[in-house]
């Protein structure tokens, strides 16, 4: 892709998402298959970082938006969370995971409170530095794990016996149901290059799993949440259970709060299905093709209604074939409603995104947003302040 016809975005910028970008030839010859309804994945996107010594808990408790005091130590079971900077802007999504008391897995011998940090791997290097930023006197050792000596594992079908295994004292792996979504499995930490101890169905590549998450509309990392840009409530990290909205001071606390109490969050990201600009009828249902043709815009680029102008309706984020992530206006792009104000939707509207391809030449696609159920089953602000009588 030329330089010219990349989105207006600042260098530092792309120079964190480069890896992500590819040609119209490369998608056509690469798109996976589809994700098998049972399997694991090595997600090798993914790094871990150690966290250890006598203050780790505390220090990550004023860092995190997860409560890590509601997760002793002891314990092997992680959990979802986020870094916020000072404005309430998410830096990076993660998991912790309280690491097991064992030089295996630590490679020291050492009876300390330890975590790994399950991040983004082509910003693990960036957290680290944050990290470090906030470690003052606090007696703490930080690393970046080197690649190979552990593996993030993904893996589905319901089978929780992944994560009791990994509970039981002594056991060799670390891991966690994965509670962002219904379906989303466990996720699993293994040493030296090994499986987890109890799988299920075919190995899929990395890309495989990140469909079938797309699918269930999960955003995931720097490229998706954007780093510095996006609010933890927009990503869905609210709702992914990676927030704890009673526990105490941290980092980007304020703004979050206020939201969730004060505040109407009108969009959020929503998993998209894109369809040909020629094409009269909208997809009625969310479904990956891996025969799609459709070329895909590089970053992230405005979403607006077809045959209207007017403020954009959202901003795609990420894909894959004919589907991806968007961030979208909801009461614009869906038949959610926020307040009692009415709302902009009808299931008339069609939307459409417009972008410079290679040459110059203009490129569009249509863009439909879908709402999963696991969104409309959750409570909004308004009910659950809402009086029994009213």
């Amino acid at each position: 892709m030329s330089q010219s016809s990349r989105p207006r975005l600042c260098k530092r910028y792309f120079a964190a998402r480069k890896r992500y970008i590819s040609t119209t030839s490369l998608r056509a010859l690469s798109l996976p298959s589809p994700p098998p309804s049972s399997g694991f994945a090595r997600l090798t996107n993914r790094a871990l970082i150690s966290v250890r010594g006598q203050d780790a808990a505390h220090y990550l408790q004023g860092l995190t938006t997860a409560n890590i005091k509601t997760f002793p130590s002891a314990s092997q079971s992680g959990f979802y969370s986020s870094f916020l900077n000072a404005q309430g802007r998410v830096l990076h999504d993660v998991f912790i995971y309280p690491s097991p008391q064992s030089a295996e897995f630590r490679g020291e011998a050492h009876e300390e409170p330890s975590f790994l940090i399950d991040v983004d791997k082509a910003h693990a290097d960036t957290l680290r530095a944050h990290l470090k930023r906030y470690k003052l006197r606090a007696k703490i050792v930080l690393r970046v794990i080197d690649p190979g000596d552990w593996d993030v594992w993904g893996t589905w079908d319901g089978d929780e016996a992944i994560v009791r295994d990994a509970a039981k004292p002594g056991s060799e792996d670390v891991g966690c149901t994965d509670n962002r979504a219904p379906g989303m499995g466990q996720r699993v930490v293994t040493h030296g290059g090994r499986k987890p101890t109890t799988i299920s169905g075919e190995e899929t590549p990395v890309e495989a799993y990140d469909i079938r998450r797309i699918l269930n509309g999960v955003p995931q990392g720097d490229f998706e949440i954007l780093s510095g840009e996006a609010l933890p409530q927009e990503s869905n990290i609210d709702y992914m259970g990676g927030i704890d909205f009673r526990k105490g001071c941290y980092v980007g606390q304020e703004l979050t709060i206020r939201t969730h109490h004060t505040g109407v969050v009108r969009k959020r990201i929503l998993p998209v299905q894109l369809y040909s600009i020629e094409d009269e009828k909208a997809p009625d249902t969310l479904q990956y093709d891996s025969q799609s043709s459709l070329e895909l815009p590089g970053g992230a680029q405005n979403i607006s209604r077809v045959n209207k102008r007017g403020r954009s309706a959202g901003k795609w984020l990420t894909g894959v074939g004919n589907i991806g992530l968007a961030l979208c206006r909801l009461e614009t792009m869906t038949d959610v409603r926020l307040t009692d104000e009415g709302s902009q939707w009808s299931p008339e509207n069609e939307f459409k995104m417009s972008w410079q391809s290679e040459g110059d030449k203009e490129r569009q696609l249509k863009i439909k947003a879908f709402v999963p159920e696991w969104h409309r089953n959750r409570p909004t602000v308004r009910d659950m302040h809402r009086q029994p009588n009213d």
